[in-house]
């Protein structure tokens, strides 16, 4: 009997190394952080992985002009301790999602460095390999092109989001709700008061995603953190930046005292922060993809 028992106690403990082997991220990508939101009454665990800012850029032989350089230099400017390419990394983050089998995949813009065709077909190509669903966020990258002030309104990356909507993507589930805002130009659109007006008088609580970090005059150190890392506050928010009327109203809805939003995810600063936006909202900005990072987002009922 001992001997059986030895031989079950050996079995569990390959059964437990092959299953961590099999969901570990592969070696050119770590999760980071595990970020934890906790709604009361959620039935069950929640997993999402959340990605910002890979910058993949593919090889082109087009001349990107002054503003972002050689080509082949910009390409190589986003990678991890490893000297692996950002476009490598993002292919394991898909093999690791189709294997962890989250939720869903949260994006939350600046996957790639500036709008292309090649960059373009790379990204999309890699989310249609993706086994599970996904919600992208805008970046102000993924709407600058070297050759080109604009981009088109029918132009290719509209189709990566939902309903090629880029202002306000709403993502309902039975006991919340994830919002995410188009804030790459340091602005919200008109039409996102009326989204996110309908969406808080469902009454569910809401995850809100947007490249940019908000900013209240309450979470002071992340203005701090960002003047210090860019020279300017790439945040959001009166007493940071000029804001809109529209701007204004909408962070005036999302942060009230009365709202339904829980917790904040954004990116784009390429550093992580963590801070209360208001007495009751927490606010985290995820350090970049680029680097090898990605974070495990879990809602669940309690601690």
């Amino acid at each position: 009997m001992k001997r059986i028992g030895n031989v079950i106690v050996t079995l569990i403990f390959f059964i437990v190394l092959a299953y961590n082997a099999y969901y570990a991220p592969l070696p050119d990508i770590k999760v980071s952080n595990t970020e934890t939101v906790i709604i009361p009454g959620v039935e069950k665990e929640y997993t999402f992985l959340f990605l910002t800012d890979m910058h993949m850029a593919i090889k082109t032989k087009q001349d990107l002009g002054d503003s972002l350089g050689d080509a082949d230099e910009r390409m190589k400017a986003f990678v991890n301790e490893e000297g692996i390419l950002s476009s490598t990394q993002f292919t394991e983050w898909i093999a690791y999602a189709n294997r962890l089998k989250p939720e869903g995949v949260l994006m939350c813009g600046d996957m790639i460095d500036y709008y292309s065709q090649e960059n373009v077909e790379f990204l999309a190509d890699n989310l249609q390999k993706l086994k599970v669903p996904y919600l992208y966020v805008l970046g102000n990258h993924e709407m600058y092109s070297p050759w080109n002030e604009t981009i088109a309104e029918d132009a290719e990356i509209y189709h990566l989001f939902r309903e090629n909507n880029t202002a306000f993507q709403a993502w309902e589930f039975p006991e919340f709700t994830i919002c995410a805002v188009d804030n790459e130009s340091y602005q919200v659109a008109p039409e996102v008061l009326d989204a996110m007006q309908k969406e808080i008088e469902k009454g569910k609580p809401i995850i809100l995603l947007a490249h940019v970090p908000f900013y209240t005059s309450q979470i002071e150190t992340l203005k701090e953190a960002s003047i210090n890392t860019w020279g300017v506050p790439l945040i959001i928010g009166e007493g940071a930046r000029d804001t809109t009327e529209v701007t204004r109203k909408f962070m005036k809805m999302a942060f009230s005292d009365e709202s339904p939003v829980v917790a904040v995810f954004t990116g784009d600063n390429h550093f992580y922060y963590k801070g209360m936006l208001t007495d009751k909202i927490e606010e985290c900005v995820i350090d970049p993809s680029f680097a090898g990072n990605g974070t495990i987002i879990k809602i669940k009922a309690k601690e």
